[in-house]
Parts: structure tokens; C-alpha cells; sequence
């Protein structure tokens, strides 16, 4: 759902503190092999989070 938040409205989601915080939680526990975390890196990347 984030994903297709993001394709949406990228701005709105990137720049959205309660949004960045999400990020940061799922990206701190999700695992650095599988796709999902990629992608979630990505996501983090974007809005400007330090991964």
C-alpha cells in the first residue's frame, strides 16, 4: 500500500513526518536481503531518510 501511496503522491508521502516514521520503523526491521526491504530502502532513500 505504501508503494502505490508513493506512486500517487510521492511529495505527500515524502515529505510527511508520520509517513517518515513509518518508513524508519519498517526499514529498521525489516531484513536487508528480500526484495521488500529493497524496495523499502528505497522508499526511505527518497524521502530523505538515512538508511
Amino acid at each position: 500500500m505504501l508503494r502505490r501511496a508513493e506512486k500517487i503522491s510521492p511529495a505527500r508521502i515524502h515529505r510527511h513526518p508520520f509517513m517518515r516514521s513509518i518508513l524508519a520503523e519498517l526499514v529498521a526491521k525489516g531484513t536487508k536481503q528480500d526484495a521488500v526491504g529493497r524496495k523499502l530502502r528505497g522508499m526511505a532513500c527518497r524521502s530523505g531518510l538515512r538508511v
